[in-house]
């Protein structure tokens, strides 16, 4: 008999005859429930993204059978695959910054209660109008759960390590995306292009519930009545204005590549088979990219981290373009580096903005953070669509991804400059007091 049990289990008599034993017994209880209540939380937060990476994800996969069996209209794909990113959008500018005024489980619990809700009615959706309206309600839970999930994470642990769990459970959100083309690859065949939409129900029911307790009722502070205008104060105005350019570009790059790099291959005379082996190998890449960020950041703090993960997207961008008519192992090689480097700074800016941002403004700067990267997500991919529109070559076109990646390097290193290491500052300290790198001692 181990941990509270045991605790519970002794006589009375002990406890009242020895105080110190009471004393020791109470505390070692209250260490024991709050690593459990520490488990509890990040597993919430992690299995919250990933029922939302799952949900946004299964569609993509679904695609090819419900424009077959509903005969869907061209000028209707377009708005149907668009209608979640317009509820992020919505989601993330509107919706998570209430976490900073109604406190997390206010938003979160919710938040999942709706995604699994959206996700049955697209389950049962008669016709593409409500199949797009419950993907926008997906859009929309996702991008209220997202920011104060990755907020209430960073808020638990030693300070050192909170930038490193944000990191962790934000691969949750790519391992969302995997399982769901793994999930439709063997569901669909078998009973149906809707077949894998259920399994969102029950992975968000799961968050829901793990995250009612875990997360406080209450904020710990005092609400914000204008969150919005306060990440323009003057500690705040100008991380904020870097971390929305970054975000921007970060995820401009990162649908450019996933979406073009296939078509791109294919259109240079490389066959399909080492095309879709390109793209796969840039999304395991995303994943990968968490280990470098979180190993550097530790070392030399979160912006000098984005500067290295960056340097390292860049060569791949490069070798990409180069190596695009030839193939082979370089262009596989370079898929996987393009993918360490766009993912790993996409997780670390997010991990950055969770320890810029004090508590009671994390949702919303992360949030807004995240929801005009969206704008980034819509640039990227017509960016390459309006050089390939005139007959340029698959690699030229891949070659001009590489120059905006530069100004996310030249606006990290400007935030380190700035702020120094805001890993090694307290949630009550302002960034512009946080410790400079070269007085950080290991």
């Amino acid at each position: 008999m181990t941990g509270p049990v045991f605790l519970l289990a002794m006589p009375a008599g002990v406890l009242g005859r020895f105080p110190s034993a009471g004393l020791l017994a109470g505390e070692v209880y209250r260490v024991i429930l709050g690593k459990f209540h520490g488990v509890q939380l990040i597993l919430g937060c992690a299995m919250a993204l990933f029922a939302g990476g799952f949900a946004f994800q299964t569609l993509s996969f679904s695609m090819p059978g419900l424009v077959r069996d509903w005969n869907l209209p061209e000028g209707l794909i377009g708005p149907l695959l668009s209608a979640a990113i317009f509820g992020l959008l919505l989601g993330y500018l509107f919706m998570a910054p209430l976490a900073d005024r109604l406190g997390p489980r206010a938003v979160v619990c919710p938040a999942m209660l709706g995604l699994a809700a959206s996700a049955g009615i697209c389950l049962l959706a008669p016709n593409v109008e409500v199949l797009i309206l419950g993907r926008v309600l997906i859009g929309i839970a996702i991008g209220a759960a997202f920011p104060c999930a990755v907020s209430a994470a960073s808020q638990h642990g030693m300070q050192r390590w909170r930038g490193a769990k944000v990191v962790g459970i934000y691969v949750a959100y790519s391992f969302g995306f995997l399982a769901a083309g793994l999930a439709s690859g063997w569901l669909v065949p078998l009973h149906g292009w809707r077949a894998a939409w259920g399994l969102t129900l029950p992975a968000a029911l799961i968050a829901a519930g793990l995250l009612w307790d875990a997360l406080p009722a209450r904020l710990p502070h005092a609400p914000q009545s204008r969150p919005l205008a306060s990440l323009f104060t003057s500690d705040l105005r100008q991380g904020t204005l870097l971390f929305w350019l970054m975000c921007s570009i970060g995820l401009g790059l990162f649908y450019a590549v996933q979406g073009w790099l296939p078509l791109l291959s294919a259109r240079e005379g490389m066959n399909y088979a080492n095309a879709v082996t390109a793209a796969n190998l840039f999304t395991v890449g995303n994943a990968v990219g968490a280990v470098p960020m979180i190993w550097w950041a530790d070392r030399m703090g979160p912006f000098r981290a984005l500067v290295c993960v960056s340097a390292i997207g860049l060569a791949g961008i490069v070798l990409l373009g180069l190596s695009t008519g030839e193939g082979g192992r370089l262009f596989l090689l370079a898929a996987v580096l393009a993918g360490i480097g766009i993912g790993g700074g996409q997780k670390g800016m997010i991990a950055a903005a969770s320890q810029f941002y004090p508590p009671r403004l994390r949702s919303t700067g992360i949030g807004w953070a995240l929801g005009l990267g969206r704008f980034g997500a819509l640039c990227g991919p017509l960016l390459i669509g309006f050089v390939t529109m005139h007959d340029v070559a698959g690699g030229t076109a891949l070659l001009s991804l590489a120059f905006p990646v530069p100004v996310i390097m030249l606006a990290a290193f400007w935030l380190d400059r700035t702020y120094g290491r805001i890993d090694r500052a307290t949630d009550n300290q302002s960034p512009r007091h946080a410790m400079p790198n070269d007085q950080v001692r290991r």
